[in-house]
């Protein structure tokens, strides 16, 4: 008997950060962890669904004083048994335990037992320096909180996916926070799915506390019929830790994370 209804967690606030965690490491690697996973292309399309859906409801419902209803609230829980029963209906979470070089961060990412981690057979240890290793791409993503505050702007948190909390800050060894971004009508298909499309528009901020104007993104809005109203517009965004001095050792894209855009 399948125990993923306990792997994936209920409530809200941390449905959102295993949503975003999964999402994100999902299509890191070559090949990539749904890959590894055995997870089918409609598959990992659903799951990055559910993620586009939900992150402008729970940017809503974190919003206390102006966005959060009943109704918000409703619609989230929602989201989460509908992603709990597709999960169940196609053995995601079993798929993943099932992987035969299932490793300590395939268990992280996605709350198992680290006991079921395959043992690994390197013949040296790893052990913890104090400073991070300058030749080693890390595999640390970046974890971000959005807050849209009108005119095209967004304000910017970023922090280490382990931390996702306190004061924003960088990954230790990193000077910048790379990228990439577009903004679409939230009626919009077919979203960026990886960092390398082509729709995205690329930058650096030197601070992990930042806001951002967006409307030089804004190019690849679809026209809006003569007397429609207008959609809500969304960004769609990729983030990684980088190294100006070595752009060869930036770390890996985390996204897609969608916000609203006001």
């Amino acid at each position: 008997m399948s125990n993923q209804g306990t792997i994936i967690p209920r409530s809200i606030d941390k449905f959102d950060e295993f949503l975003i965690r999964t999402c994100a490491y999902l299509i890191l690697g070559s090949p990539t962890n749904a890959v590894r996973f055995n997870w089918t292309q409609a598959s990992l399309s659903a799951w990055q669904a559910f993620l586009t859906a939900w992150t402008p409801l729970f940017n809503l419902y974190s919003d206390k004083k102006a966005g959060y209803t009943t109704n918000v609230k409703n619609k989230l829980e929602g989201i989460i048994s509908n992603a709990v029963i597709y999960a169940r209906n196609n053995k995601l979470i079993e798929l993943v335990r099932a992987t035969a070089s299932l490793n300590t961060d395939d268990c992280s990412a996605f709350g198992l037992p680290a006991k079921l981690a395959i043992p690994s057979t390197s013949t040296h240890s790893a052990t913890k320096s104090k400073e991070l290793d300058k030749s080693i791409i890390p595999d640390e993503q970046v974890y971000v909180k959005f807050l849209p505050i009108g005119g095209g702007i967004l304000h910017i948190r970023a922090f280490t996916m382990k931390a996702e909390s306190g004061r924003p800050h960088k990954l230790k060894g990193f000077d910048l926070l790379e990228y990439a971004v577009a903004v679409f009508y939230s009626t919009a298909t077919n979203l960026p799915t990886l960092p390398n499309d082509p729709r995205l528009t690329y930058g650096y901020s030197s601070k992990a506390n930042f806001k951002l104007p967006t409307l030089n993104t804004t190019t690849k809005l679809t026209a809006i019929a003569v007397g429609a109203a207008t959609p809500l517009k969304i960004a769609v965004f990729f983030f990684r830790w980088a190294k100006s001095k070595h752009p060869d050792l930036d770390g890996p894209w985390s996204g897609p994370l969608t916000t609203p855009v006001l």
